[in-house]
């Protein structure tokens, strides 16, 4: 017996704790919960931070082209044809004192020009005429070669990489300006969609309410009809009501289940997975917070949007400051080591050289004056755009502001109405209970009823979007 109960004791356990873990899988928010769930999740802005990665990574790269660049090339060749010089070097053991007087000058260019390995392949020609012992050099000996070469070269002045740098930076700075209005956007975006689904919500409460009132008021009257005592016309139009309502709050459900799948998709959330919002619309209405808004000057400089053109304009003004470096030199120096891995084959390069290059523009039939004038023309359409767009966000700021203020009396006027319509609809179901009242009556108000608590929470809604749409023209979290 003892066994049994500590089974089921040990089954129950596992049971709340199942339910346990179910409970905890549901994401339950604030609105500002939510957007810094959102800010962490959302698609929008890892896509932001991957941009700002990628703008680091072009900087170390546009950096590392002004540092040292190091290159090696290993090279193997062989001729099909040996050309007659050679063949000329190689009969010279035939000719005597020929030999001492070609060997002579040859040696004498190859020191000039610092070339070991030239003077090394006539040491060993010379030993061959000579008689030595030392293993004699054909032909054959010199059709391969093999050399390996390392490059190291040092950038030491170029204007266009310069002026590169300097637009790599804005160019990062441009990616986290876009991430700042990505944030905002996204912030602007869950609270939208928060607001709709407590809308939502709160519509169905209500319809829920009078679904529930509206089906026990038609089963009274179906009883009361059946005794005779009441038209059967006005239990149809009862019926007929009770439908409508039936018909709007499943349509409404399915719009519920749209809403929760459009804040999950803005959080970055599973779409499968449930989510609860715990705060109400009537929390976020606050009259003196809409006052002040108001009464808040805009700054257009201080909006991502702004920023961002005026980010465009510097990267137009660098533009041209590029196209200007066109016309100065570009200046670069190297050091360049070469080893041949054949004694025996014949090179007059030398196997350690440095050196300083200079590129000089001279004359290009005035194409870089013409493309200067292009950049110049694109970085004065800029600056018009940009001065454009400052004046609309402007208008469109006193546009806002003008439609959050109009939405704040809209929505107080429909409050009233709705509280209106709600006493003319429950003095008509008294009376249509007291028979004073026909069904048409009681349809008529109960319909004039549902369509005002559906424009009170239209005009909530606009209202809480109207709002959220200044706080972020005015950067307030």
């Amino acid at each position: 017996m003892k066994a049994k109960t500590v089974i089921v004791l040990w089954i129950g356990c596992l049971l709340v704790g199942t339910i346990q873990a179910q409970t905890d899988s549901t994401l339950r928010v604030t609105l500002k919960e939510a957007q810094e769930y959102a800010l962490k999740n959302s698609p929008t802005i890892k896509s932001a931070y991957l941009d700002i990665e990628a703008a680091k990574k072009k900087i170390w790269e546009t950096t590392a082209i002004g540092l040292p660049q190091v290159s090696g090339k290993v090279s193997y060749s062989y001729m099909l044809t040996i050309p007659s010089t050679l063949e000329m070097f190689n009969s010279f053991s035939s000719l005597g004192d020929n030999f001492g007087t070609a060997y002579g000058m040859i040696g004498q260019l190859a020191a000039q020009a610092g070339n070991t390995n030239v003077l090394h392949q006539l040491d060993s020609l010379s030993q061959v005429s000579a008689g030595s012992s030392t293993e004699e050099t054909t032909t054959n000996d010199m059709r391969w070669g093999l050399t390996a070469d390392l490059t190291v070269s040092q950038l030491i002045f170029s204007g266009a990489y310069l002026v590169g740098l300097q637009t790599t930076r804005v160019f990062k700075g441009l990616s986290e300006q876009a991430l700042t209005k990505s944030e905002k956007d996204v912030r602007q975006n869950v609270a939208n969609a928060y607001y709709l689904v407590l809308m939502v919500e709160e519509n169905l409460k209500v319809l829920d309410s009078t679904l529930l009132a509206t089906e026990k008021l038609y089963n009274e009257m179906k009883q009361i009809s059946k005794a005779g005592l009441m038209d059967e016309t006005d239990v149809d139009q009862l019926g007929l009501t009770l439908s409508n309502i039936k018909n709007a709050k499943n349509a409404l459900e399915r719009q519920r289940a749209v809403s929760y799948n459009l804040i999950k998709f803005q959080l970055g959330y599973d779409l499968s997975k449930p989510l609860v919002l715990t705060e109400t619309m009537n929390s976020f209405i606050n009259e003196d917070v809409i006052n002040q808004l108001a009464l808040e000057t805009f700054s257009v400089s201080s909006t991502p949007e702004f920023q961002l053109l005026e980010t465009q304009v510097n990267l137009n003004k660098l533009n041209v400051k590029l196209n200007k470096m066109a016309f100065l030199p570009d200046i670069a120096a190297f050091y360049q080591h070469e080893e041949n891995f054949n004694d025996k084959s014949f090179s007059f390069t030398p196997p350690d050289m440095v050196g300083l290059s200079m590129t000089i523009p001279i004359f290009s039939s005035w194409g870089r004056q013409a493309k200067l004038s292009q950049a110049k023309i694109q970085l004065n359409k800029t600056i018009i755009s940009r001065d454009q767009a400052s004046q609309g966000m402007i208008m469109d700021f006193e546009s806002s502001r003008n439609a959050l203020l109009n939405a704040y009396e809209k929505f107080k006027t429909n409050k009233d109405n709705m509280a209106l319509a709600s006493k003319i609809y429950q003095r008509t179901l008294v009376k249509f209970k007291e028979g004073f009242s026909s069904s048409l009556e009681l349809t008529q108000a109960q319909s004039q009823y549902l369509t005002a608590q559906s424009n009170y929470y239209s005009a909530m809604y606009e209202l809480l979007s109207s709002k959220s749409k200044i706080e972020k023209m005015l950067n307030k979290e």
